[in-house]
Parts: structure tokens; C-alpha cells; sequence
């Protein structure tokens, strides 16, 4: 018996050749000690096949003849051991592109398992499949079939891809289907043809979510080589380019054989609204919707959450890229996955839910709610424009990042570096195909997710890298680049004084965690104010006063001119935004918030508050009468947004707005902005 990480490592060793400990941990997934005892496991079980893993100086390569297809009749003689997820996954998309009769002896000598073992995995799987309205059922005459509505069929489908891609095992499950049927396509046929037919039609494609697309249509095509229902797609307009692509994967596939009839134009228009998730949003039928639907995403994340970006033209032109495959991926009901949302939903809590609010406008033009992996990737492309600038020291060297998934994750690939990296400056990201594009002499080395052509050291990294596969990177570039050893004076102390108390294995790799810790409880802790910190009774008024709108706004903001918060020049900067771009601080329900940009007379974060007895009319304009407002002083674009958070939530509740609206002196207010930390 045979574990399934041996053949991951052995695949991903036929595909990569000349692979470390490190990069083969990386791509794997797995640990580099599991990478090691796969190594040795498989150096014994291909010993007597005329095959051999060789090592030169530290990296491993195989030799012999072996090619995928004999993999799989290697595999297929062996006893694989599976986990049971897999197991259902493979089982699924077997009976999915099936071409015959399918029974219980048929997914035991697929899996290589008893009946007894079939028959609970079956049980397990139609559990699974109920969750979306499917079912598997066996009949005498057609033996196991799938059950439901055929899109939903297909939606299973993409999501069993989803997962199986996602997982060390994923690439040769896939395979080990489609091969598991005599079907005249391949995932390699429909790869070559999209790789060859992109760069003449300028396409852009995401890696790992065109992968993930042509896999699921691979499995449709061959599932289309029997009499089934086809899915009725509904008309939506996409690239003229990826259309023309759609026709010749589709005209390609019906010249290999298999299908009764040619494909109709429905099933080009599904196809085509498929392919279309997997390509960057920089070509489309109608782009200028979508630049529409990106202003205003923009556009309302600066209103709620009262942030400027200054490098606006730069964020909206990357965001439109990765919006509009997003708008497919949702329109045809794609699953989405984002290792890292956990992260970011921790890390940013505030902006997370600034940014859910403000992709309202997407999620209107699709008709659903935008699913919080979705999102994740957004908040990344705002928060890398809220940074706070660098400081001015200079940085030692200058990295390049290759990344072929699209600028979400080069996001988050810089992002992660950044923190093991502090003496880095990260000069760009780009795509494989680019990186010629940059001089020798504008960077000194090159992280990627593949193997690059570059003169410089370059370096395997991936979107999510455990504690040891950090440390392993830091190790390798400290190795090349001396000076980059990461001496952190407070880490040091943190870390000797954890050896005095404790017996410490894994120094480097604790060194990482700490380092990430530190890291990250920094961004927790920085200077964040509450709400109740900020709009104290010092910053509380009420006014029986009759007054204009402009002086209600500068005494609104008294206090904090009083307090040495802001200067002189921010009420009236105030004041003229209002005049400059009308009266966008009116929120509705009578309340305003007056703001202006931190290099206005912001010295210090503040919010003060004044409720009025006599309603004032910005513009005197009858129509935006206001009777509480809430003056802001942002110090950068980050520092004022949890207490923000707080306030909107609570300016939602119609109740806790009249009581501020109503409030007499600070304690009638007290109670409604307390807040936990």
C-alpha cells in the first residue's frame, strides 16, 4: 500500500524537475520532513522499475522512463490510500463523465478498495450531495447515476474541482478520472489550445482559475459525449475574444469525436461565460460597465469609510482587472476559494466590513450576496493602497514578484514578504511573460510561484506558506544575501528568554512564528481609538442656537480645534468640500459628517459631536436638513477606521438615532458608543 503523498511528490518531481526539499514542500503543501520520508518511500518502491530519484546538491530529480500515463498504471496496481473526502470527490466526477455502466465493482476497482468501503463512501456522498438538491441512486438498467437539475450537476462538479485542486492530491485525481474513460479530450488538448490561442487574442489569463475552469469543462465535454441534458445558458454578454476562444476549444473538441451532434449556441454561450472567469478583466464587451461599476465601488468604500486614495487611477485600473472575472465567476454561480480570508478577517476587521459594505453595487448587478473569500481578495487590493507610506530608510535590495493568479494574490504574496523581509523593497509585480520587461539593474532577486528565466536569484514562494517553509525562505535568502539576516534586537530578547524556561527544537522556525506574532499583534494594537475614546464628554455639545451651515460645522469642530487636534484651517477645509462636491456628509436620518483629507490641519485623530436644536440646510438647500453632526479628523486612513465601524453600525439603528438626536448632555449618549475592544 502506497500513501497518495508519495504520488504527489512524484508527480510534482516529473513536472518540476530540480526541485529542493523547500520547493517541493512548497508545492506540495506538504511538510518538508513528509517531503522527505515520500523521498525515501518512493526511492525504495521504484527501485526495482528501473527508475531512480537522484539528488545533486540538494535538489532531486528523476530519471528513467515515466511518463503521466504509465503513472497511472503504476498507481492503478497498488493499493492507493485515500483519504475519504477524496474518495467522494473522485467517485462524484467518475459517475459524472461516466461513458457506460457504472456499479458497486466499478468504484472498487477505481479506488482500489473494498465494497464494503464503496458502499459507505456512496452513503457519505448523496448525504453530501442533498445540500445541493442532488442525489446518487442505482438503477438495474443504467447502474449509478446523478440525480437533479443539470446545472446543478455541473456547479458540484466545479466545486469537487475547486477542492481537489486545492489539495496535495488534487492534480493526479483529476487525471486519474478523465483517464478512467475512454474520452477522446484531455485537459491537456484544451490547455494547449487556450495557451496558444490567448497571446494571439491579447487574453490575460489568471492561472489558477483557468486551470481550474478547463478542468470543469473538460468534465463537462466528456460529460457531453453521452445523451444528457445540456445547461440553457442565460444571455450574457462577454469578450468577443473569449467568445472566438470558446468556438475553438468547442470546434476542436467535436473534431476529436464523440458527440452526437455539434455544439449549439447555447452551449457556446455557456462555455464562453465559463472561460471568462479565468481572464483578467483587461478586454471586455462592454468595459466601459464595467469601469462604471468600479467607480462606484470606489466610490462608496471613500464614502462610508471616509478614506482618500491618492493613487486612485492605479487602484481602479487593477481593480477593474480582477473585477470582472469576479462578475463571471458569480454569474455562473463558480465556487470561490481563498486560503487566506481567515487571515484577513482577523488582521483587518474594520476594512473587511467597509469593503463588504461598499460592493454593494456588485452585488446588486448579480443578484446575490458576495461570499466572504470574495471579498477578502477586494480588501487586499484596498488595503494596499491605504498603507502608510514607507519610511524613508533606505532599503537594502529590490525584489521583483512573478505571480501568474492574477494581482489579488500578488497582493498577498508581497504582503507576506514584506514581513519576513523588512530590508526589501518590493519594486513590482508582474506576470511570467513580463518580467523581461525590468532591467538587471532595477532589482537584485525574484520571488515566484513558478520557475522564472532570470540571471538573478529567484526563489519559490506561494500564497500561504506555513511558519516552516517562512523560515526555510529566510535561511535560503539570508544564504545568497548575508546582510538580509534578520537580527531583530526585541525578537532575540523574546527568544532567549523563552530558551531559558523551555527546551526549543525548531529555533528558526519559532523565530518566524514570533517574528509573524510581533507582526501582526502590532497591526491588532496600533493606534486604533474607539469610538468612546474619541467622542467624549469634552467633544460632546448641544446647541439651542440659530445658525448657518458653515457655522455649525466650525463650531461642531471647536472642540478639537480647542484640544490642539486640528489647526485652524481644517473647518474651513471642511467647509469647502461641502462647496466643492455638495453635500455628500449628509448620511440621511439628519446627520452629517463633516471631514476633510488629513493634510487639511489634522494633527491628531479626533471626532467631536454636536446635536442641534434648530435643523441647519447645508447649501441652504431645504432638502439636507441635518440636526446632528459629527466631525471627523482622520490622521492617515486607517487609525480612525474602527471607531468609524462602530458609528455606522450604530447610525444604522433607527432607535439609537433618535435617542442621539434627542440627547440633552453627554450621559443620554454615553451608553450608545460604549464599546468592547
Amino acid at each position: 500500500m502506497i500513501d497518495h503523498k508519495i504520488i504527489v511528490v512524484l508527480i510534482t518531481l516529473l513536472a518540476n524537475q530540480n526541485l529542493s526539499l523547500y520547493e517541493l514542500s512548497v508545492k506540495t503543501r506538504f511538510s518538508i520532513k513528509d517531503v522527505r520520508d515520500c523521498i525515501d518511500q518512493l526511492t525504495i518502491y521504484l527501485s526495482n522499475r528501473e527508475i531512480k530519484i537522484e539528488q545533486d546538491k540538494g535538489r532531486y530529480y528523476v530519471t528513467g522512463i515515466l511518463d503521466r500515463e504509465n503513472i497511472t498504471t503504476l498507481i492503478g496496481s497498488e493499493e492507493l490510500q485515500l483519504p475519504k473526502r477524496i474518495r467522494l470527490h473522485l467517485i462524484y466526477l467518475y459517475t459524472f463523465c461516466r461513458t457506460d455502466f457504472v456499479s458497486n465493482w466499478h468504484y472498487q476497482d477505481f479506488l482500489k478498495v473494498s465494497k464494503n468501503t464503496t458502499l459507505s463512501d456512496i452513503r457519505s456522498l448523496r448525504k453530501n450531495l442533498q445540500t445541493h438538491h442532488l442525489d446518487i441512486e442505482y438503477s438495474r438498467s443504467q447502474g449509478y447515476i446523478i440525480l437533479g437539475d443539470e446545472k446543478q450537476k455541473h456547479l458540484m462538479a466545479f466545486k469537487v474541482v475547486n477542492e481537489l485542486l486545492n489539495s496535495p492530491v488534487g492534480l493526479w485525481g483529476l487525471e486519474y478520472v478523465i483517464s478512467a474513460w475512454p474520452h477522446g479530450i484531455t485537459f491537456e488538448i484544451l490547455n494547449k489550445l487556450v495557451q496558444d490561442y490567448s497571446k494571439i487574442l491579447h487574453l490575460t489569463p489568471i492561472s489558477d482559475k483557468l486551470q481550474e475552469c478547463l478542468y470543469g469543462i473538460t468534465l463537462i465535454l466528456c460529460r457531453y459525449q453521452r445523451q444528457v441534458s445540456r445547461v440553457v445558458s442565460e444571455e450574457i454578454a462577454v469578450p468577443s475574444q473569449i467568445r472566438n476562444l470558446a468556438d475553438i476549444l468547442l470546434d476542436n473538441a467535436y473534431d476529436l469525436g464523440g458527440f452526437d451532434s455539434n455544439f449549439t449556441r447555447s452551449d457556446r454561450q455557456y462555455i464562453a461565460g465559463l472561460l471568462s472567469s479565468g481572464f483578467e478583466g483587461n478586454t471586455s464587451v462592454d468595459f466601459s460597465y464595467f469601469k462604471t461599476l468600479t467607480d462606484q465601488i470606489v466610490e462608496k468604500m471613500e464614502s462610508i469609510s471616509l478614506l482618500q486614495f491618492s493613487q486612485q487611477v492605479t487602484l481602479k485600473e487593477n481593480l477593474i482587472k480582477h473585477l470582472i472575472p469576479v462578475y463571471y465567476r458569480l454569474k455562473f454561480g463558480l465556487p470561490s476559494s481563498n486560503d487566506y480570508t481567515d487571515r484577513i478577517k482577523e488582521q483587518h476587521p474594520d476594512l473587511f466590513e467597509f469593503v463588504k459594505e461598499s460592493l454593494e453595487p456588485l452585488s446588486k448587478v448579480v443578484g446575490l450576496s458576495i461570499p466572504d473569500s470574495e471579498i477578502a481578495y477586494f480588501v487586499v487590493h484596498f488595503g494596499g493602497y491605504l498603507k502608510k507610506n514607507e519610511t524613508s530608510t533606505r532599503k537594502n535590495y529590490r525584489a521583483v514578484i512573478v505571480c501568474p493568479n492574477g494581482t489579488s494574490s500578488s497582493l498577498m504574496i508581497k504582503e507576506n514578504l514584506r514581513i519576513l523581509f523588512p530590508q526589501v523593497s518590493f519594486i513590482g509585480v508582474t506576470r511570467v511573460d513580463r518580467l523581461h520587461e525590468f532591467k538587471d539593474d532595477e532589482f537584485d532577486l525574484v520571488f515566484s510561484t513558478v520557475k522564472v528565466e532570470t540571471q538573478k536569484p529567484q526563489y519559490l514562494v506561494s500564497v500561504m506558506m506555513s511558519v516552516e517553509q517562512s523560515s526555510q525562505l529566510v535561511q535560503l535568502v539570508s544564504k545568497d544575501f548575508p546582510e538580509m539576516d534578520p537580527k531583530d534586537i526585541e525578537l532575540e530578547r523574546l527568544l532567549e528568554l523563552i530558551k531559558r524556561f523551555a527546551s526549543v527544537s525548531q529555533e528558526s522556525e519559532l523565530r518566524i512564528a514570533l517574528k509573524n506574532f510581533i507582526y501582526e499583534e502590532m497591526q491588532r494594537k496600533e493606534v486604533l481609538p474607539l469610538l468612546q475614546d474619541l467622542i467624549t464628554e469634552k467633544m460632546f455639545q448641544r446647541s439651542s442656537e440659530k445658525m448657518g451651515w458653515k457655522d455649525a460645522i466650525r463650531k461642531a469642530s471647536q472642540p478639537m480645534l480647542e484640544s490642539g487636534q486640528i489647526t485652524a484651517g481644517y473647518p474651513e477645509a471642511m467647509i469647502g468640500k461641502v462647496e466643492e462636491f455638495g453635500p455628500f456628509i449628509n448620511l440621511g436620518k439628519g446627520i452629517a459628517i463633516p471631514h476633510a483629507r488629513p493634510e487639511d490641519g489634522v494633527n491628531e485623530v479626533g471626532m467631536s459631536m454636536l446635536v442641534l436644536d434648530h435643523p441647519i440646510y447645508l447649501l441652504d438647500d431645504p432638502a439636507q436638513e441635518i440636526r446632528l453632526l459629527i466631525c471627523i479628523a482622520a490622521v492617515d486612513n486607517q487609525t480612525h477606521l474602527k471607531a468609524l465601524k462602530h458609528l455606522t453600525m450604530i447610525l444604522r439603528d433607527n432607535a439609537k438615532v433618535e435617542r442621539l438626536l434627542t440627547a440633552q448632555e453627554f450621559n443620554d449618549i454615553k451608553e450608545i458608543i460604549q464599546q468592547e475592544d
